[in-house]
C-alpha cells in the first residue's frame, strides 16, 4: 500500500507530529491493519487468566 506524502507535516504539534507506536493486546487482524499502514506496533500475546466459581464448576459437571 502506497502512502501518500503529509503535506501538512509543518502544522502538526505535539502527539500529532510522529505516527502512533501501538502495544496491542487484543486481535491480531487490528496489530496487521496497523503494520499494514506503517504504524509502530507490537503483538503481545496475552490471554487472561481463567477462574471459575466452585458453584458454576458443580453445575457444569453436573450437565456434562
Amino acid at each position: 500500500m502506497d502512502q501518500k506524502p503529509d503535506t501538512n507535516a509543518e502544522k502538526k504539534t505535539g502527539i500529532y507530529k510522529d505516527k502512533p507506536a501501538v502495544a496491542n493486546l487484543g486481535i491480531m487482524l487490528f496489530y496487521q491493519a496497523l503494520a499494514d499502514q506503517g504504524c509502530k506496533c507490537v503483538q503481545i500475546n496475552w490471554i487472561p487468566e481463567y477462574k471459575q466459581s466452585e458453584e458454576i464448576g458443580e453445575l457444569l459437571d453436573e450437565f456434562l
